[in-house]
């Protein structure tokens, strides 16, 4: 805040500060002028009866450990991983699974450039944007563990205390700063009885990825994986797990459009007599040049329908789209050779787990929540999400989430230590009785109970670097113990007892 800032510049404490949100709570959410006033009013003179017991306070000077932990080995875990190393930081990176890359190291195609998604040579000409798996693995800041996960978080901003389970056995590690880059799963068409996946012939676009795949390494033609012949006739089936609340997810998972037009397209360049239709609800590219790619495929001679699908129907061995086209008005019963289920994200297996751990909030669609979606790489308590931990993006996306992150990371770590705002509770030791209750409400594991060793009683004792200033400690405590810098109870009583003297009926003693 300018003000506090300006006050610390004069050698003021800052802590000396009280603020009246006149705009908000008055100006703009009351119609009645008159009746807005009076409560600016009584506002100011609640802020100035508790400005009067307002005491000087300094901030906590917080070490910072020069460690990073970068979780998750997909694009967004490796591009942050190999900046930080790259400023000579240790990075611990930990991967659930035996290799690196995630989803993206299998694609043989990326909108924009149609080119594969991660390169493993050191060299490439057309890897443009993607970090490269060899960098990795060659850079002697990284220490990678593969097949592993995270068990337990503890500890505060700065220095936290990280338990990983890996295949022998825990890893404890100590870092300063963690980049949480978990990535996403593929909506399980299973879940969607209508759509018959246990067909052989109905694939997911992911699968698909892997026929085409096959095909440019044997030569000779796209397959069928039921009987091996050249499909004709290819729907592609959008949205599915996505924009649905009763069969999936309401969100959109924004790259399933691009990804199914560009594997529309490789169809047709291997096979310009073959018939492919993309059914859609709404075609969303919110990328440059996802327009001319799109005009592109119709020209190709791609066939766009508008509507939703009611069911694939599977008769005497052979599979049929019904679909309605609400542009025609028509319904269709397309024979098909082969439907791809363009699949949409969910969140990641886990992440909900390691979003309490490191108390991180997550929104309707469970994805990790950003304390300031304005500001996405800004650090809270030295933790950063990024890439598709957040919500459904491509590649370039989590790649400059990635590193907008990292850098965030960096500069902390850089600075060797930061001061932190005092707004954390404390004990009176000679009122608390250590039975433990603030200990039980503590969310973030700062309160401890143990044993004063000059008077002989348990006491509660509180990690002000761990403590996030929540007050749930303060509830629960029964002897008063315990209160947050900042919202002592002379201060808050002072400020309610000078608003509401001037409300009828309401005693200033009450």
């Amino acid at each position: 805040m300018i003000i506090t800032r300006v006050l610390e510049e004069e050698g003021l404490n800052k802590y000396l500060v009280e603020q009246v949100n006149i705009r908000e709570q008055c100006a703009w959410v009351h119609a009645d002028k008159a009746e807005a006033t009076k409560k600016a009013k009584s506002l100011v003179k609640g802020a100035l009866a508790r400005a009067e017991k307002l005491i000087p306070l300094e901030d906590i000077d917080i070490p910072i450990t020069g460690k990073a932990l970068v979780i998750g080995g997909g694009v967004t875990g490796m591009q942050a991983a190999l900046d930080i190393a790259g400023q000579g930081f240790k990075v611990y990176l930990v991967e659930r699974t035996a290799e690196l890359g995630g989803r993206a190291y299998k694609l043989s195609m990326t909108f924009p450039t149609h080119n594969c998604g991660i390169c493993c040579m050191q060299y490439c000409k057309e890897c443009v944007f993607t970090p490269k798996i060899e960098d990795v693995l060659q850079n002697k800041n990284i220490e990678l563990l593969l097949e592993s996960e995270i068990q337990d978080i503890t500890g505060g901003f700065g220095k936290r205390h990280v338990v990983v389970k890996t295949s022998k056995g825990p890893v404890d590690l100590d870092v300063g700063t963690i980049i949480v880059a978990t990535g996403s799963k593929l909506f399980d068409p299973n879940r969607i009885s209508e759509l018959r996946y246990s067909n052989p012939d109905v694939v997911t676009t992911v699968e698909f990825e892997q026929l085409i795949v096959e095909q440019r390494e044997r030569g000779g033609g796209l397959k069928r994986p039921s009987d091996g012949k050249t499909p004709k006739t290819i729907n592609f089936i959008q949205c599915v797990g996505s924009r649905d609340k009763t069969k999936g997810n309401l969100h959109c998972s924004l790259v399933c459009c691009t990804y199914a037009i560009g594997q529309a397209r490789e169809i047709k360049r291997m096979n310009p007599d073959a018939n492919v239709y993309i059914h859609y609800i709404d075609l969303r590219g919110p990328y440059r040049g996802f327009e001319e790619f799109y005009q592109a495929a119709k020209e190709e001679g791609i066939n766009f329908v508008r509507g939703r699908i009611s069911e694939i129907v599977e008769d005497k061995g052979k599979v049929f789209v019904r679909a309605l086209d609400t542009d025609a008005d028509v319904l269709l019963n397309i024979e098909s050779d082969l439907v791809v289920l363009a699949v949409g994200q969910e969140p990641s297996e886990g992440s909900d787990a390691l979003a309490k751990m490191l108390h991180i909030q997550t929104d309707i669609d469970k994805f990790m929540k950003d304390i300031n979606p304005m500001f996405p790489s800004e650090f809270r308590r030295g933790v950063y999400i990024a890439g598709t931990a957040q919500g459904p993006k491509g590649i370039r996306y989590s790649i400059e989430d990635a590193k907008a992150a990292a850098a965030s990371a960096i500069e902390l770590m850089k600075k060797g230590s930061i001061k932190f705002p005092r707004i954390v509770a404390f004990v009176d030791e000679e009122r608390c009785r250590g039975c433990g209750r603030c200990e039980k409400a503590c969310e973030y594991g700062a309160i401890t109970v143990t044993k004063d060793e000059k008077r002989g009683v348990l006491v509660s004792r509180i990690d002000e670097i761990v403590c996030e200033g929540c007050g749930q400690c303060a509830v629960a405590c029964c002897n008063k113990a315990i209160t947050v810098n900042g919202y002592r109870p002379e201060q808050v009583e002072a400020m309610v007892r000078a608003i509401t003297e001037d409300i009828q009926g309401v005693s200033s003693d009450e």
